[in-house]
């Protein structure tokens, strides 16, 4: 999933962020290959490793709520900020789209290569690409215990949203009222309550993790992270499996524990991401990489090889989608005007001349 950066420079490596993100990815790897392995109807509710997937995410939104208003606070301008979040996230998403489609999806697919393009090109079989919700129109892990293609993308358009809820209040200049941000978890909590029993519906709750590291953000200046705070919110996280509702728990926890461990300072963390950060890419690879591997297996592999050879595979990807594209996109990010005129070559505007000033 993607986030913004918590700075640039030294400030990037004075917190924890990026190795939070690298071990959040990991995290979700595993449990995506649980997942797909075992398939969801035979999976407990509280199933301990999907809770660990469900934290990941979690971490992933209180850090993206966290860096997403300073990131608007940087900028003051709707076009330049929703700039910088299009260079974020679309760039390394479309070569995914693009392999899935014409790499993984001729390879997997039930279907006789001509059939699997004809039907990828109707308007059906186009308007099931944008999140992979299930790949039977197209032919793709239909005897596979999970038929999704890269159902991780679901949460690109509700953090998308989550930027656009910023870029709202900040126009608004709401964005450090307390109340804003306050009354839009409170009404984010009462669909959350409304929905608790569905586990689609239910999902609102990650931007509430998003709306709480908001929240810590806005308000950074006044917020102290104390070890003892700490201990107890994560002892009464770990209790909290014992109960009927960790998930609450959770997103009493959670934001704080993310933030206490991204201000810690020990060096060798702080400087995790020097070589790059990779959990983007990592997130957005690893779903049809696991179901291929699924696939090609017959689902035969257990779950720390189909974890640990999938893990070999996407890094590599997300090592290049880094370092040849999103790297190089959010150097753009603080391009003007006359920059585009010279990357495009297009012609500089005359100057009208004193007398038309």
């Amino acid at each position: 999933m993607s986030t913004a950066h918590p700075g640039d420079g030294a400030a990037r490596f004075s917190n924890n962020f990026d190795l939070l993100r690298f071990v959040a990815a990991t995290a979700v790897i595993v449990t995506h290959a649980y997942v797909l392995s075992v398939g969801y109807s035979n999976m407990r509710l509280y199933d301990p490793i999907l809770l660990m997937g469900q934290a990941a995410l979690a971490v992933f939104f209180v850090i993206s709520g966290y860096l997403i208003p300073v990131s608007w606070e940087s900028t003051a301008s709707l076009p330049r900020f929703a700039w910088k979040r299009f260079l974020r996230i679309i760039p390394a998403l479309v070569p995914v789209v693009l392999i899935t489609l014409f790499v993984i999806g001729p390879l997997m697919t039930s279907l006789p290569p001509v059939d699997y393009y004809s039907t990828l090109f109707t308007l059906e079989g186009i308007s099931s690409v944008p999140f992979f919700e299930n790949g039977g129109v197209i032919g793709l892990f239909q005897d596979n215990p999970v038929p999704l293609v890269n159902g991780s993308l679901w949460v690109i358009p509700v953090e998308i949203a989550m930027y656009g809820v910023v870029a709202v209040l900040g126009l608004a200049g709401l964005l450090r009222r307390r109340g804003a941000i306050i009354g839009l978890a409170a009404i984010n909590i009462l669909l959350w309550i409304a929905w608790f029993d569905d586990p689609r519906a239910s999902k609102i709750r990650f931007t509430l993790y998003f709306l709480i590291g908001a929240y810590f953000s806005l308000h950074r200046r006044e917020i102290t992270y104390r070890p003892l705070i700490a201990g107890i919110l994560l002892l009464v996280l770990a209790l909290s499996v014992l109960t009927p509702y960790p998930l609450v728990a959770g997103v009493i926890c959670i934001p704080y524990l993310v933030l206490y461990a991204a201000h810690i300072r020990i060096p060798l963390l702080n400087t995790f991401g020097r070589a790059g950060d990779f959990s983007y890419g990592m997130y957005i690879y690893h779903y049809p990489i696991l179901q291929a591997l699924i696939q090609i297996s017959g689902d035969s592999l257990s779950l720390p090889a189909l974890s640990g050879i999938s893990f070999l595979i996407v890094l590599p990807l997300a090592f290049l989608s880094w370092h040849a594209i999103e790297k190089r996109a959010l150097a753009a990010k603080n391009l003007d005007l006359a920059d585009l005129r010279r990357i495009f070559r297009l012609p500089a505007l005359t100057d009208p001349g004193p007398a038309r000033k």
